[in-house]
């Protein structure tokens, strides 16, 4: 097996079942109050608008480290945590952060008054993308050398289970697959 790329700039997307009942406003000064309260282990900086762009980032809060946002992309509602900052860390354990980051993010969200019954994910997929087209490029072989590391993290967190992985067939992307969980993980 070719050796693992040296990964950076994890994103996890965690999916949320109807999302589309949800306005995007609402997380506005959501994420404002998280800026003010100190609410994740960031310097979270600024929120960003971005509702007016289709399949687009939603609406972004800005971390010094990360940024969290709700996603559009592809018409598939999430929760997004996209890694800015190098980690220093073993490929299995930068996935495993963030995944854990990403179920913090949603666990917060559903926390929230505002969103009371109406934050909740799709326990039984996720999606991984790195972004950086250098370090892995969207294809097969990255796929073949990535999984056992994604595999790793997600069985560490919920177990062994027989994930399935599908790769976005476009290879001008970032390194994107999706992730089944036939088990589902643990959602509160």
């Amino acid at each position: 097996m070719a050796e693992s790329p040296r990964l950076q700039h994890v994103n996890v997307k965690v999916f949320l079942q109807e999302a589309d009942s949800i306005p995007l406003e609402d997380f506005i000064p959501v994420f404002h109050s998280w800026i003010q309260q100190r609410k994740l282990d960031d310097l979270l900086i600024d929120v960003a608008d971005y509702r007016h762009v289709p399949s687009g980032p939603g609406v972004l809060l800005i971390g010094h480290n990360a940024h969290y946002s709700i996603d559009l992309a592809e018409g598939d509602a999430g929760i997004l945590y996209n890694r800015k900052t190098v980690v220093d860390a073993p490929p299995a354990r930068q996935i495993t952060r963030a995944i854990e980051t990403a179920l913090q993010v949603c666990r917060l969200l559903a926390d929230e008054t505002v969103f009371q019954g109406r934050i909740r994910p799709d326990t039984h997929r996720m999606r991984f993308i790195v972004n950086d087209r250098l370090l892995a490029a969207n294809d097969t072989e990255t796929l073949e050398r990535l999984k056992p590391h994604v595999v790793e993290a997600l069985s560490s967190l919920f177990g062994a289970q027989d994930y399935a992985f599908r790769l976005d067939p476009e290879p001008r992307k970032r390194f994107t697959a999706d992730v089944a969980l036939p088990g589902g993980f643990p959602f509160p």
